[in-house]
């Protein structure tokens, strides 16, 4: 096949409009053994180097979760069967949730999640994980508005506490929080009920909301991912 002069000129022009390809960018949300902090993001045009026993959690800016174990000292990459794309990690708590659900002693109460009305509300009904974005105050929610309750957040340690009420017909609550801590427990006291909850703080270096949501269903926080996902579509 030929190519005329003008021809090749105009693929070299359009070419050169496109500019290189970008690499695909990744954060990384846990590591062991490495000195990587959470929410380091790594170029995957450059090796990622692990000795044996040390291991990575990585999420890529298209929302693929990417485990990677020493040795190792290849850039990282989604491709070739590697990673966990983000509907099949959704599919994954679903049915964990669905096997909670038949263990001997759980109540479909305890286990069962409402459904967010915004991925960045935090769940107060019940225990578990919840992520909160870097930088923002935390926004609890209740499913249920019929009736003024007391409500109360207490570290583990139980060093401090902060006491309210939380009035009839209203669905969520801010507070100001500065020492919300990432990767720590805390109690939630509802309504009389105490529910412990671990509350993760996503990294501003989130680029994404795939990113974000798959960062979400790493950390176990599955109401609030789903909720993500949906408010994308």
């Amino acid at each position: 096949m030929k190519i005329d002069a003008v021809a090749f000129v105009s693929i070299v022009a359009l070419t050169a409009l496109a500019g290189p390809v970008a690499a695909a960018q990744f954060v990384v949300v846990e590591a062991r053994g490495v000195s990587l902090a959470r929410g380091t993001m790594l170029d995957s045009s450059k090796p990622l180097v692990l000795k044996q026993g040390q291991h990575v959690t990585l999420i890529s800016d298209s929302g693929v979760t990417l485990k990677l174990d020493g040795p190792h000292d290849k850039p990282p990459a989604v491709g070739g069967g590697k990673g966990v794309d983000l509907s099949t990690a959704l599919k994954g708590l679903v049915t964990e949730r669905e096997a909670r659900l038949t263990e001997v002693g759980t109540t479909c109460g305890a286990a069962l999640a409402a459904k967010l009305p915004s991925p960045w509300l935090l769940d107060s009904s019940r225990g578990g994980n919840r992520c909160l974005l870097e930088g923002q105050a935390p926004v609890f929610w209740r499913p249920s508005t019929d009736r003024t309750i007391s409500f109360a957040i207490t570290p583990a340690d139980r060093s401090w506490k902060v006491e309210t009420t939380w009035p009839a017909g209203v669905d969520r609550m801010a507070l100001n929080l500065p020492y919300i801590r990432g990767d720590q427990s805390y109690f939630l006291e509802y309504g009389g009920a105490e529910n412990a909850v671990t509350i993760d703080i996503l990294p501003g270096a989130l680029q994404n909301d795939k990113m974000r949501a798959a960062w979400m269903a790493a950390k176990g926080c599955e109401a609030q991912a789903e909720a993500l996902v949906q408010a994308g579509k």
